[in-house]
């Protein structure tokens, strides 16, 4: 009977200490590889901004809009402020300030224009070319009637 228990707690250790050892070896050697994952170009999610649109004096509307944006991981690592925040307003702004652009036919926006100017003066902003490419993760028209 104790040959057995003990048997038992020898099995256990050994497969306890064989997993420490491999789970150690894994990281150590992913370390090694991996911190170069963290130069080159990255990609990061804006949040959703909902814009307001407003036709002869009242709420028309809302465009919902979320962006990804990409970038040289160190530089938008060293960056004095977090770029999403800039993309954002930047974005917001300009779509909020296009009156001339029906949102509810979508055929006579610009999109590439839009986006190459986001990213400019939002690159402006910070001072650097910290942004190097925005796309369009969701552009939608919400009208009024739809919203509760």
């Amino acid at each position: 009977m104790i040959r057995t228990v003990l048997t038992g707690l020898w099995m256990c250790l050994v497969v306890a200490v064989t997993s420490h050892l491999v789970v150690d070896y894994r990281a150590k050697a992913a370390g090694a590889k991996g911190d170069d994952r963290f130069y080159g170009l990255t990609y990061k999610k804006t949040r959703v901004v909902t814009v307001p649109i407003i036709a002869n004096g009242a709420i028309d509307g809302y465009v919902v809009a979320q962006f990804v944006f990409t970038g040289d991981a160190e530089q938008l690592r060293d960056a004095p402020l977090p770029p999403e925040s800039y993309i954002v307003d930047e974005a917001y702004q300009a779509i909020f300030s296009s009156p001339d652009v029906d949102f509810r036919r979508m055929k006579s926006f610009d999109m590439q224009a839009f986006l190459r100017g986001v990213v400019q003066r939002s690159n402006g902003r910070l001072g650097r070319d910290v942004v190097r490419d925005l796309m369009v993760e969701e552009f939608n028209f919400v009208d009024k009637a739809q919203v509760r």
